[in-house]
């Protein structure tokens, strides 16, 4: 009786949200030359929020990715989180997006031209537990992780993985330092096309700037970083900026380049176009030059949607 009495008592504040995407792809390579359609994925995403009588208290996030044809199933996140007063602070606990540069603010997964973090860390979700929130115009993240990526066995040579992000927030920009120390599991994807990709445990020591900036119809998106990888130099950026042509019409333009054992960079240019609420119409050209040369022309069927019970 007095447990009871102590406890608060939680209620679903929203009810159970369920969204999810189809992202079907048509892509046309050189270098050697293929054509290849696919479903390059499908996700499912489930939300509850509960609240107790001082407002939003708990959220509980689950979504599963099924990529490629179905040949890869996985979690993409999976995690319980606690909210403190008004959202100063919050803890999660789970499987989660690292927070480090533009992957802190901007996921890219189901975009034609990414951000850069599968060439240059390796590494985007991690199981673990993070306090983040926010103290006037700075927001902050602090990670602690097992280092073992999507992969779920157990292996003496995977580190913790400790990231941070110090990011200081105004309405239409920000501007963010990140750092990253561990040895993850960690899977490289060359800047276009991802069947030379190489996965390894790494030892990595990283620091970044991020910033964002809106200037009416165009948003601007940057990151520098660099660091050592197994006491190698490693370096690299990308920019990506979006451009509103018309109410559903938007322009996208990417530039990465990438220092890992030589110089790689990449360009891509692309268009999006809101068919109609959750369909998307977009069509992408990466080039990619310098260590390796590759181009890669795609078209994207992409929908989503988003239901509360």
């Amino acid at each position: 009786m007095l447990a009871t009495a102590l406890l608060p008592t939680l209620t679903s504040a929203e009810g159970l949200q369920l969204s999810g995407g189809v992202d079907g792809r048509f892509t046309h390579e050189n270098h050697p030359q293929s054509d290849e359609v696919e479903l390059n994925g499908l996700f499912l995403n489930l939300r509850q929020v509960w609240a107790d009588e001082t407002g939003d208290r708990w959220i509980g996030v689950a979504q599963v990715d099924f990529d490629h044809n179905f040949e890869s199933i996985a979690p993409y996140q999976l995690y319980l989180q606690y909210k403190g007063p008004l959202g100063k602070w919050n803890a999660r606990a789970g499987l989660y997006l690292l927070p480090f540069g533009l992957l802190a603010t901007y996921d890219t997964e189901r975009l034609l031209l990414t951000g850069i973090e599968n060439t240059s860390l390796g590494i985007r979700q991690d199981v673990g537990a993070q306090v983040f929130g926010h103290f006037g115009d700075w927001d902050y993240a602090l990670s602690v992780t097992d280092g073992l990526s999507n992969i779920r066995f157990v292996d003496s040579r995977a580190n913790p993985v400790l990231s941070a992000r110090l990011a200081y927030v105004k309405d239409d920009w920000q501007v963010g330092l990140s750092m990253l120390i561990g040895r993850p599991w960690a899977r490289f994807e060359p800047l276009v096309g991802g069947e030379e990709s190489s996965a390894r445990f790494t030892q990595e020591r990283r620091l970044a700037l991020d910033a964002t900036k809106s200037f009416g119809p165009l948003t601007l998106r940057a990151e520098a970083s660099g660091g050592t990888e197994s006491a190698r130099g490693v370096w690299g950026g990308v920019v990506l900026a979006d451009y509103a042509l018309l109410p559903k019409l938007d322009l996208n333009t990417r530039y990465a380049y990438w220092h890992r054992d030589g110089d790689s960079q990449s360009i891509g240019l692309g268009v999006s176009y809101n068919v109609w609420r959750g369909l998307f119409l977009r069509v992408a050209d990466n080039y990619e030059f310098g260590k390796r040369e590759k181009n890669a022309f795609t078209t994207q069927i992409y929908f989503e949607f988003s239901h509360r019970f």
